[in-house]
């Protein structure tokens, strides 16, 4: 006989009587031990659906002392018939929420920063984290590296994990004296409400481009669940990239509104004209006289009437440049003063996989090889622009090698072959991570798209297509790896193989750096 379906103002004191204080909530029966409590039910559409239901019965068998479902659209399991079951309508909406609860609202208790956006949240949440980490006042990480302290992430495999994950995590890490948290927020997260529950104290939004259409169908719908970060209740700052067309809608919309404070930060300061009428409703934040020199960036950090410092920035690229003004934002935001953001900015550290520069210091004798997880026509765009003068300084080609990933996005395979075709000397094609895929057909789609006018070869092995583009490339030429950046691991036919793009490069350099 099925159980009385419980309400989700009811959840917190069922389980209270169900499970001890100690208890965890968890969707994943990998994670499961003796006690805790299992939220079953469905998330996704079409072929990205989650549905951890079908392990009730497993759930069971692992000891748990309660599990809360949803029932709908569920086929008959005789698992349900055990007075440890009980039915939550609509679970996926409420599972955030409830599990915050659980845990005695662990945001509330930190200073959560959400970073959404195409491209660029792994970069800032990292840099946020490293500038706001101190010993008395630490900051965490939770993105697509991982999840922990800067220099100690524990790999997840998700952007931003499932609703019960999440909110074990922040509890963990308050329990670690963690004061702030940046975290990435993916558009499948707030999608599927994996953060509700959370208590953003500022949200960043860094541009928006062309992908996860295979998912969110159309643009305009991948930018309404961006902008869903936005509305969360209690949000007191707004940090919006008006470089990119939606992130000025967005502004708009946020400075219609009261009690949000608007952050507005750009490369050139021209982007600010029309926002005039504002007035000190917008935080204006920009940078000028910027140079880059010896792969970074030196010049002027401004706070539009309140304040500017003169800032040296360990980073590659005007996109990434961009990055900084976000986390130099934030820390604003966060209430630190303008010098003092200012040094937390110079001592930034590279981010693996993020324009990282692998070969081309001062102690190699190769080309400049970069690294980076451009996987998308805008990101490989920007990337390619940016080190389309660095090789020119160098009075060298620029090379670039990449694939796209099976079972995604298709049709920004010949957008991006177009795009190596016009930016790149020499191009070299090569498996991404195929899945189910034939890298063969991957590659032709990409190939649709590139004309017969540039120097393009296939080398579906990646290992050997990086080979070839490090041995054959010019000491001042610069070579872009695509595509994987931080993975080290390929997913080929339903199995994932160890491969880093980073240790490929120094065994085909012969190993010096």
């Amino acid at each position: 006989m099925m159980a009385t379906f419980i309400k989700p103002e009811q959840a917190i004191d069922h389980l209270r009587r169900l499970a001890l204080p100690t208890a965890r909530i968890v969707s994943d029966t990998r994670q499961i031990k003796v006690g805790d409590i299992f939220f079953a039910y469905r998330v996704g559409h079409g072929a990205a659906i989650q549905d951890s239901r079908a392990y009730i019965a497993e759930a069971l068998d692992a000891g748990v002392a309660a599990v809360i479902y949803d029932l709908r659209d569920l086929e008959e399991i005789p698992a349900l018939s055990d007075p440890r079951c009980f039915p939550l309508e609509n679970l996926s909406a409420h599972a955030g929420p409830i599990c915050s609860e659980w845990y005695g609202k662990p945001s509330s208790q930190m200073m959560v920063f959400g970073v959404t956006g195409t491209n660029g949240k792994t970069s800032i949440t990292q840099w946020l984290s490293q500038a706001l980490d101190r010993p008395k006042s630490r900051a965490a990480v939770i993105g697509t590296l991982g999840i922990g302290f800067p220099g100690h992430l524990e790999a997840t495999g998700y952007t931003t994990p499932n609703a019960a994950r999440l909110q074990t995590e922040l509890k963990t890490l308050l329990d670690s004296n963690a004061k702030q948290i940046a975290m990435e927020v993916s558009s499948h997260a707030l999608e599927q409400g994996r953060v509700h529950g959370v208590q953003f104290s500022t949200a960043v939004f860094s541009n928006l481009s062309q992908d996860h259409l295979d998912y969110h169908g159309s643009m305009a719908e991948y930018a309404a669940v961006k902008f869903r970060l936005f509305q969360f209740p209690g949000l007191q700052n707004a940090v919006i990239n008006l470089e990119d067309p939606l992130g000025r809608e967005l502004a708009m919309q946020m400075l219609a509104k009261t009690g949000v404070q608007v952050w507005g930060y750009a490369v050139d300061h021209k982007v600010f004209a029309g926002f005039e009428k504002f007035g000190k409703r917008l935080h204006a934040i920009f940078s000028s006289g910027m140079q880059f020199k010896d792969y970074g960036y030196q010049g002027v950090f401004e706070w539009q009437d309140h304040g500017r410092t003169e800032v040296n920035v360990p980073v590659v690229g005007d996109f990434n440049l961009s990055n900084c003004l976000a986390v130099w934002a934030c820390l604003l935001a966060s209430g630190m003063d303008v010098i003092e953001a200012g040094k937390r900015i110079a001592l930034l550290k590279p981010v693996s996989g993020r324009m990282e520069m692998v070969l081309g210091n001062s102690r190699s004798t190769g080309p400049l090889v970069i690294v980076d997880y451009a996987h998308t026509p805008d990101a490989l765009e920007k990337v390619l622009s940016t080190l389309r003068p660095i090789a020119s300084q160098r009075a060298g080609k620029l090379w670039c090698i990449f694939g796209c990933g099976g079972d995604r996005d298709a049709s920004k395979r010949p957008l991006m072959g177009q795009i190596a075709a016009e930016l790149a000397d020499h191009t070299i094609l090569t498996s991404d991570n195929p899945r189910s895929e034939n890298p063969e057909k991957i590659s032709a789609d990409i190939q649709a798209g590139m004309g017969n006018g540039k120097s393009v070869q296939v080398i579906l092995d990646r290992a050997a297509a990086i080979l070839s583009g490090v041995r054959h490339a010019e000491v001042n030429d610069v070579v872009l790896i695509a595509g994987k950046g931080h993975e080290t691991s390929q997913e080929i036919n339903g199995r994932k193989v160890d491969f880093s793009d980073q240790e490929h490069v120094l065994l085909a350099s012969g190993g010096s750096v």
